[in-house]
Formats: structure tokens, C-alpha cells, sequence
């Protein structure tokens, strides 16, 4: 039995630091240097263990994503390192006008649409008329590039300046953003596209070009990026939310016959529009590590359109729209959670989920 050695006081076989009647310091206790495990429960000692707890679904899910997309990347690292193997190729770019992809791309694009004129070809209809001076301001942002003095290559055929009366055009129009999302729009019909024939390998090429030289540029310009730290993984449930709902836009949305085959999700109307705002959502996903690029009443608007175009053209009759479902759900739930984490303060999501994470550590 242990007792005060001031005043005698007992305490039995409790651990005291202090005694409760003089309030001396006890010696042998941790404020003198003894065992600091000295009187503590061993929870050991009966066969109890501590575990943790077991991860969330949502944990095992991501986790469980993470596996899958490892050789999924690898896969399309290497056909990605053929294809720019053949883009970058010196033989190549010496044909091209100031070696610019771009004005490649253009032609093709000039190409299909002209090709779309014969009347068994398919083609974009009245979005020719979006394609035509898109193409056409793109083609002057990209001439005005490579007719500057700095971006001539030495040995080269020098390009021409710009004339008067397109060098003279409003400082908006020469935004990179404008070149960019036209090869999205490209790539756009490029998926859409698949499956009608040769001009789609017309559409594909254009779009492969387009993409590669434009995504380039996107994604190497990091001056906009203001995230710090490791971010939250938003932008892996956007991919994988877009790639699924792009493969199922592939697949039959309407019920079919034996002699007339159903439609598929890119002939749905305005199956253009959905296409295109979840490959925006997945490149700015991408790029910033998150959906911090846009502003909240923007992705209020894309869920809201998403779902009404998935709503508006659901059957349950047909095996697209149970494979879009999963990918809309997913991408809906990033909108969501960016959303909520937004609202919980002032910093950016990206700040918020690094603070959660250093709580968690202690």
C-alpha cells in the first residue's frame, strides 16, 4: 500500500502524483522521473488488442481504383508515346507551315466537313455552323503564333505576317482558351462519330491532332494553378465518371428490331452538348486537381444539365443508360463534395481536405 511520505496519508494502490490532502508531490511518480507506465491498465494483459477501425466503402472503392487504373495508364502511356513519337517526328513538322499541329488538325477538320457535303456521308449538320468560324478564328490565333520573329525556327521557310485587317482583330479573340476548347469539340465529334464509316477515322484524326497539340499547351501552361499541397482525388472520380458515361453514349439507348438497330447515346439529341461538358469537366479535373477551375453557380448548371439529359433520355429498355448511370453518379457526387467542402469556409477545397488530413495525423 502506497501512502504520502509528507503526511502519511494512504492511497491504497492507486497511482498519485499529488497528494489529495497536503498536496505534495509524490516521489517515484512521473513528475520524479519514475516509470511514466508505472500503475497503468494493461490492455494486454487479458488478450484485448486494439485495431483500427476498418475502411469506408468509399475508401475501399478508390482504392480499389487506383489498382485498376495503373495498368489501364501504363497501357495508354505507351500508345500515347507512339502516337506523339509519330507527331513530333522532324519529317514530320518540316512540312507542316511554322511545324504547327494545329493548322494539321485544321485541315482535316476542313476535310470531314467537306466531306460531309455527299449526301451518304454523315456529318455534324447544323453544327457546321459552329465548326466553319470557330475553325476559321482558331486558324488566324494559330498564324498570328507562328508568324511572330520568336517563333521562327532558323532554317525554316518563314511564314508570312498576319494581314492588316486580321492583325488588327479585338484582344479576346487571341485567348488560348478558344483554340482549346475547339479541339474538345473536335474530340467531341470524334467519339460521337465512331462507327459511321470512313469519315469517322477522318473525324478521329483530327481530333487525335488537335487534342494532342492543344492538350499539350493546356496542360504544360501551369501559370493559372494556384492549389498548394496534395489536394483532394475529385479528379479521379470525374475521370472515371466521364469514361464510363463516354462508353456508354456508344452503346443502344432505345430499344431495336431485328431489321432497325437501336440508336445510340451520341444520336440522342443534344447528346453533343452532354459530351462536351463532361470532357470539360475531365481535362479541368485534370489539370488543377480538382474542379476549383469553375465557378459554383457553373457546376450547379452541368449536374443540373447532366441529369435532366440523362432523365429526359432514359429507357429502361436499353443497356446504355444503365452504364451511364454509375458514371453520372460518380461525377455528380465530385460536384457535390467540392460544393459542400467549398461552403465549409474560405479556403479552397484543396486547402481544406490538406487540414483534414493533418488533423487526422494529430
Amino acid at each position: 500500500m502506497n501512502s504520502c511520505s509528507s503526511c502519511g496519508h494512504p492511497f491504497g494502490d492507486e497511482v498519485q502524483y499529488f497528494c489529495p490532502e497536503c498536496g505534495q508531490e509524490v516521489p517515484g511518480s512521473e513528475s520524479y522521473g519514475g516509470d511514466p507506465g508505472a500503475g497503468e491498465y494493461d490492455y494486454n494483459a487479458d488478450g484485448a488488442s486494439w485495431e483500427p477501425p476498418p475502411p469506408s466503402p468509399l475508401a475501399r472503392l478508390e482504392e480499389v481504383l487506383s489498382k485498376v487504373s495503373v495498368p489501364v495508364l501504363a497501357v495508354v502511356g505507351q500508345v500515347g508515346a507512339a502516337f506523339r513519337s509519330v507527331l513530333d517526328d522532324p519529317r514530320l513538322r518540316s512540312q507542316l507551315p511554322g511545324g504547327s499541329l494545329t493548322l494539321l488538325g485544321l485541315g482535316l477538320v476542313a476535310l470531314a466537313l467537306l466531306l460531309s457535303v455527299i449526301p451518304v456521308v454523315p456529318g455534324v449538320g447544323f453544327g457546321a455552323l459552329v465548326v466553319l468560324p470557330w475553325a476559321a478564328l482558331v486558324a488566324v490565333n494559330e498564324w498570328r503564333l507562328i508568324s511572330a520573329p520568336e517563333a521562327q525556327e532558323p532554317g525554316s521557310r518563314p511564314v508570312p505576317p498576319l494581314p492588316p485587317a486580321l492583325a488588327t482583330l479585338p484582344r479576346d479573340t487571341r485567348h488560348p482558351g478558344i483554340a482549346q476548347t475547339f479541339a474538345l469539340l473536335i474530340c467531341t465529334y470524334a467519339v460521337l462519330m465512331l462507327g459511321l464509316g470512313p469519315i469517322s477515322l477522318v473525324w478521329m484524326l483530327a481530333g487525335a491532332v488537335l487534342g494532342y497539340d492543344q492538350g499539350w499547351r493546356y496542360f504544360s501552361d501551369r501559370g493559372e494553378d494556384t492549389e498548394g499541397g496534395p489536394g483532394p482525388r475529385l479528379h479521379r472520380w470525374v475521370v472515371a465518371g466521364v469514361v464510363l458515361c463516354t462508353f456508354a453514349l456508344l452503346l443502344p439507348w432505345t430499344r431495336g428490331t431485328l431489321q432497325v438497330p437501336g440508336l445510340s447515346g451520341g444520336d440522342m439529341p443534344l447528346s453533343t452538348h452532354t459530351l462536351f461538358t463532361l470532357l470539360l469537366l475531365a481535362c479541368s479535373g485534370v489539370r488543377h486537381r480538382g474542379l476549383s477551375a469553375f465557378h459554383p453557380l457553373l457546376l450547379i448548371l452541368a449536374a443540373v444539365w447532366l441529369m435532366m439529359w440523362f432523365m429526359l433520355n432514359m429507357s429502361a429498355y436499353a443497356v446504355g443508360p444503365w452504364f451511364f448511370l454509375p458514371g453520372l453518379l460518380a461525377v455528380e457526387a465530385a460536384i457535390v463534395r467540392h460544393l459542400t467542402l467549398l461552403r465549409g469556409g474560405g479556403n479552397t477545397v484543396e486547402q481544406q481536405e490538406a487540414a483534414s488530413d493533418l488533423d487526422l495525423q494529430g
